[in-house]
Order: C-alpha cells, then structure tokens, then sequence
C-alpha cells in the first residue's frame, strides 16, 4: 500500500483529478523537487531527463498514490523533443514545466566548442521547440500553464558563466514575450528567477571552489514550491528567497559594467579556507 503525503495542501478532492504535469530535467535539483510538489498536490507527473529517471520515478511514488510515469530522453536534440511531444499528447498533459538546462563555467575561448553548442541547444533551442509544439494545443483546449525556469543569472553578465547567464536572459524574455502573446487564451506563461540553489549544478560544472559554490544557498524544496505557487496562480514571475529578490534589486540599479564585474567576481575562483591549500 502507498503512503500518502501528511502535507498535501491540494489533495485530489472525490470524482475530480488535477490535470497531468510534465517536469523537464526531473530526475534531481529544483526539477525534482517541483514534481514532488506536484505529485503532493496530487498531480500526475510525467518525469523527463536524460539520466536518473528510474530512481526519480520510484522516489516520487514511494509517498504518493498519484501516476508518475518517465521518459529518459535526451532534449538537445530535435529527435528528444519530439519523442516528448508523442508521450504528452498521449498523457493529455495540460501543465508543462520547461526546467532542464545544462551549465558551463571556464573562460568562454577555453570551454570545448560542444558544450557551448549542447547547453545552447538545451538550455534555449528545446524550449522553443517544445513551446511550439504544445502551445497550439493548449490555445485550442482553452487551458493550460507553462512554467519558463531561467535564474537571477538572467539579470547581469556573467563573465566565466556567460553562455549559462545569456541562455536565461533569452528564456525570461521569451517567457515574457509568449505571456503577452497568449493573453485572453487561457493559458498562463509563467517564469521563475531562483538564486544559487542546492543542486548538483555546482559539481556537473566543476564549481565547487567558486565564490558563488561556496556561498549558502536555498533550498530546492523552497524554490519549488513558490515556483508551483506561482504557476498554479498564473502569476507572470516568481523570485524565490530573499537572496534572489536582493540580487534582481543590484541588478536593478548597477550600471551594465558594474553588473558584469560584480557578478563575475561571484563565478571567479574563491580562496581556500584558511589552514588549506588547493
């Protein structure tokens, strides 16, 4: 027998069903943590990513007597995309949470030509695609809510993170773009600006002796869930934690220059603690 959530705040009420979510980049991070929101709000969810989907899958059922079903699929490429497609259609998913994205840190003349390429093709071409794919189906249904996930990395240059922070600018302005788009249509765009989360980002990126790896950071389990709050209330954006509203007000006031030294200084190498060597 499954458990239920002692927290649920939005359980399944009798004869009715909340609508099916995909979560994109599911299998750990923030992306994890919103489906295991919505899966205690009593969603189904559809997990996506292209490594640890299984684990995630049986994670998510083990406290739950929602559907979760995976895909492990790669998303930098079109082929991705489409197989995505294929199973949210068959799904009627109506909730698409756009999260996965890759990272790349080291001076930009120095990081291989691919992984630029891959986190280009991630980070921005797959959500294009997927939001031109499913964005007509949710017009004709009359319903529907995508969640944009960028960062506060969208609101300055970064220097040694430039790729990553540039690919964020382009999801918030395009979140903002197709919200403008679609209203009147019944569905909701949403995009949501975290700070320096506890994710594997840090590590994937070998970031870890960075100022901004070794700063406290919020909590995954914060992010979704105001992350969910705000795409369950159709709000525009949504800046989670008081670290992250502090850095879009810097952001609101430093001139360019000064907000590309002040956030690459974030991103440059942070000294050792004292009595340690590297």
């Amino acid at each position: 027998m499954t458990r239920r959530s002692r927290h649920r705040t939005r359980p399944r009420s009798s004869g009715t069903r909340q609508d099916v979510a995909l979560v994109t980049g599911a299998s750990s991070g923030i992306g994890f943590a919103i489906a295991r929101e919505l899966v205690r709000q009593g969603h189904d969810v559809l997990v996506v990513a292209d490594r640890g989907v299984d684990d995630a899958v049986r994670r998510l059922r083990e406290h739950s007597d929602t559907r979760v079903t995976g895909l492990e699929v790669d998303l930098s490429v079109p082929a991705g995309v489409e197989e995505v497609i294929a199973r949210t259609r068959e799904l009627g998913v109506r909730t698409f949470v756009l999260n996965a994205g890759a990272a790349v840190h080291g001076p930009f003349r120095h990081t291989p030509l691919e992984n630029q390429l891959r986190l280009v093709d991630l980070n921005v071409r797959s959500v294009v695609h997927l939001a031109h794919l499913v964005v007509p189906d949710l017009v004709a249904a009359g319903s529907g809510r995508l969640l944009i996930m960028s960062s506060i990395a969208a609101t300055m240059p970064a220097p040694l993170f430039g790729t990553y922070a540039a690919s964020k600018a382009f999801l918030r302005s395009f979140a903002w773009s197709l919200r403008r788009e679609l209203a009147g249509t019944g569905v909701s765009v949403t995009t949501v600006l975290p700070s320096a989360t506890q994710t594997p980002i840090y590590r994937t990126a070998h970031m870890e002796r960075t100022r901004i790896g070794r700063i406290p950071k919020s909590g995954p389990t914060m992010v979704a869930r105001r992350a969910v709050d705000a795409l369950q209330d159709g709000r525009a954006e949504a800046v989670p934690g008081l670290q992250a509203k502090a850095m879009v007000a810097i952001a609101s006031v430093l001139p360019q220059p000064a907000r590309a030294a002040f956030h690459g200084w974030f991103y440059g190498p942070a000294a050792p603690p004292a009595g340690l060597s590297r």
